[in-house]
Formats: C-alpha cells, sequence, structure tokens
C-alpha cells in the first residue's frame, strides 16, 4: 500500500504537515478575551482622563454620578462592540476598517446616551464628561485594536490546521484549492471509481490509515464519498480530539449559513434563510433607507442645486440623467443621476463599461468630470431610494445588456438582485469606484458577503465610511 507521504501531491501541488497546531478554539477565545480586556482598559482610562480633564476646566463634578454614568458608557460600548461581531468574528477587512469599527460602534453607543442624559438630566453629572470619554475612547480603543489587530494577524498566519481531504481527485483539486488559498495546509487521501469502489476504498483507507492520522490531523474532510464508516469515524475522532467534516460538492464558497437538523434521528443539512431577505431585516433597512436619503436630500440639497445650474450653463437641459438599471427580482427602474456626459454619448460606441478617471473620458463634460469624482452627479439617487427603486446600501445595479453577459460568466450573480440596488455597498466601498470588468468575480463575492450577513450595523458602517471616503476623494 501506499504511504500517506505517496499521496501527499495531486494535479502537481505538494502539501506537507506542519507541526502541532495550536487549538483553533482556544485561539479564537484568547483572541476575544484579550479584545475585551483591552476595551474595557480603554475605556477606563479614557473616563478617567475625560473626567480629569473636566475638573481642570473647573467644572462642578458628582463624582458618585460621574462614576455611574461611565460605567453605563463602558457597558453600552461593550455591548454594541459584541452586537457588531468585534469579539467573536470581525467584517474588518484591515487596519482601516478596525478603526471605522470603532467609531460607529462607540458613535451607536453614545448616542443614545446622550439622547437620554439631554432629556433627563438627573441621570447623569455632565454631558461634556460623555462627550470627552467618547473622543479620547475612540482614540484609546482604536490604538489598542490597532495593536491587537496586528498582533493576531502575525500569530494567524502561523496557525495553520492540518486537514485530511477524503474525496475522489476532481474534487480535491477544486477543494484544496480553495483551502490552499486560505493558507490550510493539507493531507491528501483520494479515492476513484464508482460509487461501490469509491464507499470500498474511503472504508478501508481510513481504516488503514486513521492509526497515522492520529496526532498529525486536526480535521478530516469527506465530499462526494459514501462511506459507510462515518459514525464510527465521528465517535473515534471525537475521542482523539479530531474534527470530521462534509463538504458537499458544487457547494459555493460563500454558501448560506448551514446547519445540521436531526429528523427522526436522519441527519438533515438545512440552509439558513438569508439574512438581507429575513422580514424583520427588510423592515429595518427599508426604515433606514427612508431615513437616510431623507436626511441626505435634506442636508445636501444646496451642492445638489449648485451642480444642477453648472450642468445647465454648460450642458443645457435636461441636467438630470435617466438610464435603464436592473434592480431587486430582476425587475428594471429608471436610476437618477446628474448629466454628465455631452448628448449621445453613446450613439456610435454603444454601451461601454466606465473604468478610471472620468476626466480622462472624451466623452465627459468638465462640470461632468468634476461631479462624477466628488460623487455629486450620485445626489439624485436617493430620490430613487424614496420612490423604492434602490436602497442606501447594496449591490450597485447594472445596466441589462451587462447583467446578461455577467449571469452567463458567474453561476450566482442573480442573487444579487435578491435585494435592492444600492447607492453603496460593502463592494463599493472596497473596490475602486470603477472597477475593470475583469474583476466582477471579486465584486460579486463581496456583494453576496454583504446579502448573506446582512445586519443594520453593518449599513451603518458602510455608510459611514462611505461618507468618509468621498470627502477624502479616496475612490480612484
Amino acid at each position: 500500500m501506499d504511504t500517506l507521504r505517496d499521496k501527499m501531491v495531486i494535479a502537481g501541488r505538494r502539501f506537507e504537515i506542519s507541526e502541532r497546531s495550536r487549538s483553533i478554539r482556544a485561539f479564537e477565545f484568547g483572541t476575544a478575551t484579550i479584545l475585551l480586556l483591552s476595551d474595557l482598559l480603554a475605556l477606563a482610562l479614557a473616563s478617567w482622563l475625560a473626567v480629569s480633564f473636566v475638573a481642570y476646566l473647573n467644572h462642578t463634578l458628582d463624582y458618585p454620578r460621574v462614576v455611574e454614568s461611565a460605567l453605563i458608557w463602558t457597558a453600552t460600548s461593550v455591548w454594541t462592540f459584541r452586537a457588531l461581531g468585534l469579539y467573536r468574528i470581525s467584517y474588518a477587512l484591515d487596519l482601516q476598517d478596525e478603526w471605522y469599527y470603532v467609531i460607529v460602534g462607540l458613535g451607536i453607543g453614545v448616542t443614545p446616551l446622550l439622547l437620554i442624559f439631554t432629556i433627563v438630566p438627573a441621570l447623569s453629572s455632565s454631558r461634556l464628561v460623555l462627550i470627552c470619554s467618547f473622543v479620547l475612547s475612540v482614540m484609546l480603543v482604536g490604538l489598542g485594536r490597532s495593536i491587537a489587530h496586528q498582533r493576531f494577524k502575525s500569530l494567524k498566519s502561523r496557525q495553520k490546521r492540518r486537514l485530511a481531504l477524503v474525496a475522489p481527485s476532481a474534487h480535491l483539486i477544486a477543494i484544496s484549492g480553495e483551502i490552499e488559498d486560505q493558507s490550510v495546509l493539507l493531507t491528501i487521501i483520494p479515492v476513484d471509481g464508482t460509487e461501490r469502489a469509491i464507499a470500498e476504498a474511503a472504508d478501508s483507507s481510513i481504516a488503514s490509515w486513521y492509526d497515522s492520522l492520529r496526532g498529525r490531523c486536526d480535521e478530516i474532510i469527506f465530499s462526494g464519498v459514501p462511506t459507510t464508516r462515518t459514525a464510527l469515524l465521528v465517535e473515534r475522532a471525537a475521542r482523539d480530539g479530531i474534527a470530521i467534516g462534509f463538504a458537499p460538492p458544487g457547494l459555493p464558497l460563500q454558501a448560506y449559513r448551514l446547519k445540521v437538523q436531526a429528523d427522526r434521528h436522519q441527519p438533515v443539512l438545512l440552509a439558513g434563510r438569508v439574512a438581507a431577505c429575513m422580514p424583520i431585516n427588510a423592515f429595518l433597512k427599508r426604515a433606514f433607507d427612508i431615513t437616510v436619503a431623507s436626511i441626505g436630500l435634506l442636508l445636501t440639497s444646496p451642492i445638489l442645486l449648485t451642480a444642477m445650474v453648472a450642468t445647465l450653463l454648460e450642458s443645457g437641459l435636461p441636467v438630470f440623467y435617466r438610464q435603464t438599471r436592473v434592480g431587486r427580482d430582476g425587475k428594471t427602474f429608471e436610476i437618477i443621476k446628474l448629466q454628465s456626459m455631452v448628448r449621445d454619448a453613446e450613439s456610435q460606441c454603444g454601451p461601454v463599461w466606465a473604468v478610471g478617471d472620468p476626466s480622462k473620458d472624451s466623452r465627459v463634460t468638465k462640470v461632468g468630470a468634476f461631479i462624477r469624482k466628488t460623487s455629486i452627479d450620485e445626489l439624485p439617487q436617493f430620490i430613487n431610494v424614496l420612490l423604492g427603486d434602490m436602497s442606501v446600501v447594496g449591490p450597485r445595479p447594472e445596466r441589462p445588456v451587462f447583467v446578461e453577459r455577467f449571469r452567463k460568466e458567474h453561476a450566482r450573480y442573480d442573487e444579487r438582485h435578491l435585494v435592492r440596488p444600492g447607492i453603496t455597498g460593502w463592494a463599493h466601498v472596497h473596490m475602486p469606484r470603477s472597477p475593470g470588468i475583469e474583476r466582477m468575480a471579486e465584486r460579486l463575492d463581496l456583494d453576496l458577503f454583504y446579502i448573506e450577513n446582512y445586519s443594520p450595523v453593518l449599513d451603518v458602517f458602510i455608510t459611514f465610511k462611505t461618507a468618509v471616503e468621498v470627502l477624502f476623494q479616496r475612490w480612484y
């Protein structure tokens, strides 16, 4: 029989077994504990510095009330961070995102407290202390998390799970490619042939190799293998601290949350509901959209009116540009933008995918280049939001001609249409504003991640990050 080491090469790839890694769960628990302690220390220090600063300004303070307010502020901040997932998983893709989350989390925590303390002043000795605590907490919590972020990133890069993949070779090539991208070291056990032969080979191979895997493997994953020894393997693996997993063939990398449910002793794999499509989330999202669009349209109306006048003087009427886009459930609607191109810009060249700096596009007017670069041309889309065609946050809407192309090239493309398209989105804040058409797969992954992991807090985060990046011009 071939040795385990001889089975380590698949499609020209060689995988090695690393030294015994520490427990993944222990690492995650330790990470959460360190972050919690770091946040508590930073919040306590921020409160103490805020009190000291306000006292230095000769403000009279009721110290028992100050302590109560500080405890409420700390508890509220930690609860908000927990709701954000910052002690479990973080949606932050980089260090910059971590700072955005700190600001959003603390902002969500401080806003209701300021309202309550304003309405009922007796509950707080000083709103100034709370405001100072917020500012100092942003700096100290952000600093602590920045240090922790870098440290955890370094530790995680050295922490490798050791997997034994048991599957037909065709499945192994695809699965190992995905896992290799995640820097996980593999042990490969290929089994091929008919369904019966595969089952027998899997039983025989695992029975023979299991002792070799003990102490050298963290997880055994089956894909497309109808083995009859699964129950026995699960029992033995439980004793040896080895996890057993199943990867159904063809399951997308970003699939809906799955859970196992026992139905009359028969395990059933259930796909959870899509977060963005749940009724309560749909209601909260629509309420958020109406609120933000109304406030946004009101606050930006002077800028919008100025841009309309400038467009009128350069290009004449109409100042608004309407274009057919594909929205929720594949239904089309007319998106509203400020006119930024010359008349009949596509009369000869046809539909063109916009890429790069608009000032270098000969079809774009001088005013159009400016309003595109500053995203002012997008402001009328608040009207689309109020009409119910769009959302503030969601996948960007595409033109029907491009939708037809992308749905042929990307299997899950139509799932973008489960929700209303957005003015901004998860992909929008993590990619250039006008990425090349060749990056659609990356953009689709980010859009599907948002749909499957939606939360009201995530919408607040994306909206805040969009506003900051528009102000500081980081789109190109």
